[in-house]
């Protein structure tokens, strides 16, 4: 596997935990939005780096509570 496949799969994989986490938590597509605002000043998850993902994916893992 090329490094640009490996590091695509890797964005991929992100991407999946971080909806899964979303679905765990009861976010909705505005509530992840909002949280990507107020901390990264992006509205997109595809706008944010690889680090800024990791970042964004911890905070998700770590919170228990889903939202009100």
């Amino acid at each position: 596997m090329t490094d640009q496949k490996a590091e695509g799969q890797r964005l991929e994989d992100l991407m999946t935990s971080i909806d899964a986490q979303m679905q765990r938590l009861g976010w909705t597509t505005e509530q992840g939005r909002e949280h990507l605002l107020k901390y990264y000043g992006k509205r997109s998850r595809l706008l944010l780096t690889e680090d800024e993902l990791d970042n964004f994916l911890l905070y998700l893992q770590l919170t228990d509570t889903p939202a009100p």
